[in-house]
Protein backbone atom coordinates (compact mmCIF):
# COMPACT_ATOMS: atom_id res chain seq x y z
CA UNK A 1 0.00 0.00 0.00
CA UNK A 2 1.54 3.53 -0.65
CA UNK A 3 1.91 6.05 1.27
CA UNK A 4 0.53 9.46 0.20
CA UNK A 5 2.90 12.38 1.04
CA UNK A 6 1.48 15.68 1.55
CA UNK A 7 4.57 17.55 -0.19
CA UNK A 8 4.20 21.19 -0.33
CA UNK A 9 6.14 24.23 -1.95
CA UNK A 10 7.48 25.98 0.54
CA UNK A 11 9.83 28.90 -0.23
CA UNK A 12 10.92 30.08 -3.71
CA UNK A 13 13.39 32.85 -3.34
CA UNK A 14 15.43 35.02 -5.89
CA UNK A 15 18.81 36.42 -4.89
CA UNK A 16 20.85 38.98 -6.62
CA UNK A 17 24.89 39.26 -8.03
CA UNK A 18 25.66 39.39 -3.98
CA UNK A 19 23.60 37.09 -3.00
CA UNK A 20 21.33 38.95 -1.41
CA UNK A 21 17.69 38.17 -1.36
CA UNK A 22 15.41 39.91 -3.71
CA UNK A 23 12.02 40.07 -1.96
CA UNK A 24 8.51 40.18 -3.59
CA UNK A 25 8.64 36.25 -5.05
CA UNK A 26 4.98 34.34 -4.07
CA UNK A 27 5.52 31.59 -6.05
CA UNK A 28 7.97 30.06 -8.89
CA UNK A 29 7.68 27.32 -11.19
CA UNK A 30 11.21 25.14 -12.97
CA UNK A 31 10.23 23.23 -16.14
CA UNK A 32 12.91 21.24 -17.94
CA UNK A 33 12.21 21.24 -21.83
CA UNK A 34 13.37 19.06 -24.32
CA UNK A 35 13.70 19.14 -27.51
CA UNK A 36 14.15 15.41 -29.50
CA UNK A 37 15.27 15.03 -32.92
CA UNK A 38 15.50 11.26 -35.16
CA UNK A 39 18.52 9.66 -35.56
CA UNK A 40 18.97 6.71 -38.06
CA UNK A 41 20.87 3.58 -36.46
CA UNK A 42 22.00 1.00 -38.71
CA UNK A 43 20.58 -1.95 -36.67
CA UNK A 44 18.16 -0.25 -34.41
CA UNK A 45 16.61 1.97 -36.86
CA UNK A 46 15.49 5.71 -35.99
CA UNK A 47 15.42 6.19 -32.56
CA UNK A 48 15.06 9.97 -31.03
CA UNK A 49 18.28 11.82 -29.21
CA UNK A 50 17.99 14.87 -27.29
CA UNK A 51 18.85 17.90 -29.34
CA UNK A 52 18.60 20.46 -26.87
CA UNK A 53 17.15 21.23 -23.34
CA UNK A 54 16.60 24.34 -21.34
CA UNK A 55 14.96 25.34 -17.80
CA UNK A 56 12.02 27.57 -18.07
CA UNK A 57 11.02 29.57 -14.99
CA UNK A 58 8.00 31.27 -14.14
CA UNK A 59 7.72 33.58 -11.28
CA UNK A 60 4.69 35.43 -9.44
CA UNK A 61 5.74 38.35 -7.86
CA UNK A 62 3.33 40.38 -5.73
CA UNK A 63 2.93 44.23 -5.85
CA UNK A 64 3.13 44.98 -2.50
CA UNK A 65 7.19 44.44 -2.43
CA UNK A 66 7.75 44.48 -6.05
CA UNK A 67 11.45 45.35 -6.00
CA UNK A 68 11.93 42.29 -8.52
CA UNK A 69 9.67 43.99 -10.76
CA UNK A 70 11.31 47.64 -10.62
CA UNK A 71 14.56 45.64 -11.55
CA UNK A 72 13.26 43.95 -14.36
CA UNK A 73 11.77 47.15 -15.22
CA UNK A 74 15.11 49.15 -15.10
CA UNK A 75 16.75 46.82 -17.15
CA UNK A 76 14.11 46.67 -19.92
CA UNK A 77 13.75 50.36 -20.61
CA UNK A 78 17.93 50.96 -20.66
CA UNK A 79 18.12 48.10 -23.44
CA UNK A 80 19.59 45.06 -21.25
CA UNK A 81 18.11 41.69 -21.05
CA UNK A 82 17.42 41.33 -17.53
CA UNK A 83 19.32 38.49 -15.81
CA UNK A 84 18.70 36.52 -11.98
CA UNK A 85 21.66 35.54 -11.27
CA UNK A 86 19.92 32.16 -9.10
CA UNK A 87 17.06 31.14 -7.53
CA UNK A 88 16.24 28.64 -5.07
CA UNK A 89 12.88 26.38 -4.72
CA UNK A 90 12.25 24.46 -1.89
CA UNK A 91 9.62 21.52 -1.68
CA UNK A 92 8.89 20.49 2.12
CA UNK A 93 7.46 16.88 3.46
CA UNK A 94 5.44 18.29 5.99
CA UNK A 95 4.67 14.63 7.54
CA UNK A 96 8.37 13.55 7.93
CA UNK A 97 10.00 16.88 7.73
CA UNK A 98 11.78 15.89 4.31
CA UNK A 99 12.41 19.00 2.33
CA UNK A 100 13.92 18.85 -1.30
CA UNK A 101 16.06 22.47 -2.51
CA UNK A 102 16.90 23.03 -5.76
CA UNK A 103 19.11 26.23 -7.21
CA UNK A 104 18.57 27.05 -10.80
CA UNK A 105 21.27 29.91 -12.43
CA UNK A 106 21.16 32.71 -14.61
CA UNK A 107 18.01 33.35 -15.59
CA UNK A 108 17.58 35.17 -18.89
CA UNK A 109 14.36 37.22 -18.39
CA UNK A 110 12.13 37.82 -21.46
CA UNK A 111 9.25 39.23 -20.86
CA UNK A 112 6.56 39.83 -23.56
CA UNK A 113 4.83 42.50 -21.46
CA UNK A 114 5.14 43.29 -17.77
CA UNK A 115 2.07 45.06 -15.79
CA UNK A 116 2.96 48.49 -14.29
CA UNK A 117 -0.21 49.10 -12.80
CA UNK A 118 -3.69 48.29 -12.56
CA UNK A 119 -6.79 49.47 -11.13
CA UNK A 120 -10.64 47.94 -11.00
CA UNK A 121 -13.80 49.81 -10.15
CA UNK A 122 -14.42 46.71 -7.84
CA UNK A 123 -11.59 46.89 -5.80
CA UNK A 124 -7.94 45.37 -6.23
CA UNK A 125 -7.42 42.02 -4.97
CA UNK A 126 -3.45 41.52 -4.26
CA UNK A 127 -2.28 42.15 -7.15
CA UNK A 128 0.36 39.69 -8.74
CA UNK A 129 2.42 39.90 -11.90
CA UNK A 130 3.72 36.80 -13.51
CA UNK A 131 7.46 36.71 -14.92
CA UNK A 132 9.16 34.60 -17.40
CA UNK A 133 12.06 33.23 -18.52
CA UNK A 134 14.90 30.34 -19.35
CA UNK A 135 18.00 29.20 -18.01
CA UNK A 136 20.54 26.77 -20.04
CA UNK A 137 22.00 26.23 -16.95
CA UNK A 138 21.63 22.46 -15.31
CA UNK A 139 19.55 22.75 -12.26
CA UNK A 140 22.00 22.70 -8.79
CA UNK A 141 20.32 20.33 -6.36
CA UNK A 142 21.29 21.49 -3.25
CA UNK A 143 19.33 19.07 -1.34
CA UNK A 144 17.41 16.26 -1.84
CA UNK A 145 13.99 13.91 -0.99
CA UNK A 146 14.95 10.22 0.29
CA UNK A 147 13.79 7.55 -1.22
CA UNK A 148 10.17 6.40 -0.43
CA UNK A 149 9.45 3.20 0.59
CA UNK A 150 5.62 1.32 -0.50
Amino acid sequence: MAIARDIKLKNCQVYDENGDPIYGTLEGKMVLKVEYGDTNRLQKGKIQTVNDWHVEVTLKITATNAALKYYVVEQLTQGKTPVLPFLIGETLDKEAGNSERVRISNIVLNPEEITLWEAKADGNDHATYDLKGMSIDKPDYLDELPTYVE
